[in-house]
């Protein structure tokens, strides 16, 4: 739920209530029926028992001999040929997906799931019928919910169907189910394609207010939230450039109850000019959000800066100073590296450990530690 937001330290008045996507992919097992639906991902509870057309396991080659272009790709689904008496004899696949990883965000009902997908039938005399539902099911199989498009037909072409719903307490596996009823010849005229499923977690913080404050010390950033549940903490991140995020604090959730929470971090060491501030919230399962970005402007009096502090690859020097002479040092004094008027020092080839930066202006000299990680 990442927002790029270019804001000065404004306050932040509306609550926000921020979520984490659980599933950026599609849940559903091939889809559109790329590969062969019965050996990939898919049961078929009644089929019509032969393939025609280069057909089978309730798949067909779309584009050809009558049969539809497909909606996605070059496969759909359909339930065959060949065994259909067109005396309203019903046909099924299903797919059954398990959502029992997140048992605790579902049973706090923080757990949203949107479901889509393409039907298609001929207009014929008594045409056959579509139908696709969603069938939310508890660990023992029981259905606690479901969605249905409702039975159609001569859907004149492609149309799409969709469903989004917070799943019920209790929910572990969520069963997709495509159904087809002959009513005219051996080929069942039922189609369906490009079918998505997704889920995301909504997570129980509302962030009320954050501020960035620059003061002598640093930059001060303070934070309100409501609504706090299964919260473990923030961690504090800091950029340069609003792209690359280095974490550099971790406040811990309050442990009191209460309508609403006041956090507060100091950044001691920020660079001069504009960093950029943002909140990692972490859930106690691991899940996680982003709160709105923070951006501010900080001048420092004549003080040497060196971010980021720990250093992986790349150690940067902020100073007004052109002109000076560095060295790195280690814990025993010794001069591992030198340099002249570099702002950017590239210390990827020291060992993990704690170094020394000593900087020599022509009218001062500073030392600066900092460590590699």
């Amino acid at each position: 739920m990442k927002k790029n937001y270019n804001l000065k330290h404004t306050l932040f008045l509306c609550p926000l209530l921020i979520a984490y996507a659980v599933s950026a992919q599609n849940l559903i097992t091939n889809p559109s029926a790329e590969a062969t639906p019965t050996s990939n991902g898919w049961t078929a509870a009644q089929t019509a028992g032969t393939s025609c057309y280069t057909g089978s396991g309730w798949g067909i080659q779309g584009n050809q001999n009558g049969f539809p272009v497909a909606q996605s790709g070059s496969r759909l689904f359909f339930p065959g040929c060949g065994g259909a008496t067109g005396s309203g004899k019903v046909y099924e696949l299903y797919q059954d997906i398990s959502v029992a990883a997140n048992a605790t965000a579902i049973d706090a009902g923080n757990y949203v799931v949107s479901f889509s997908g393409y039907m298609h039938s001929y207009n014929q005399s008594t045409p056959d019928a579509t139908e696709m539902i969603v069938q939310y099911r508890n660990a023992a199989n029981t259905i606690l919910s479901s969605y249905s498009t409702g039975t159609a037909t001569h859907t004149a072409g492609w149309v799409r169907y969709s469903d989004t719903r917070t799943a019920p307490v209790g929910t572990r596996r969520i069963r997709v189910r495509l159904i087809g009823t002959s009513h005219n010849g051996d080929s069942v005229d039922s189609y369906f394609d490009n079918l998505s499923l997704t889920a995301s977690i909504i997570l129980p913080v509302n962030f009320i207010a954050f501020t960035a404050i620059s003061n002598n010390a640093g930059v001060l950033l303070r934070w309100e939230t409501s609504n706090e549940i299964n919260n473990s903490g923030f961690y504090i991140e800091r950029s340069a450039d609003g792209v690359n995020w280095e974490a550099i604090g971790f406040v811990a959730a309050k442990t009191e109850s209460g309508t609403s929470f006041h956090y507060g971090y100091s950044d001691m060491q920020p660079a001069t000019g504009t960093t950029y501030y943002r909140l990692k919230q972490v859930d106690f399962d691991g899940q996680f959000a982003y709160s709105e970005i923070r951006s501010i402007r900080h001048q420092t009096a004549g003080r040497t800066v060196v971010f980021p502090n720990p250093a992986e690859n790349m150690l940067s020097i902020v100073t007004p100073e052109k002109r000076f002479q560095g060295q790195i040092l280690n814990p025993g004094g010794s001069v591992v590296a030198r340099f002249g008027n570099q702002k950017t020092i590239n210390v990827q080839s020291l060992p993990a450990g704690v170094y020394y930066l000593r900087l020599i202006f022509p009218n001062r000299t500073e030392n600066i530690k900092f460590l590699k990680r």
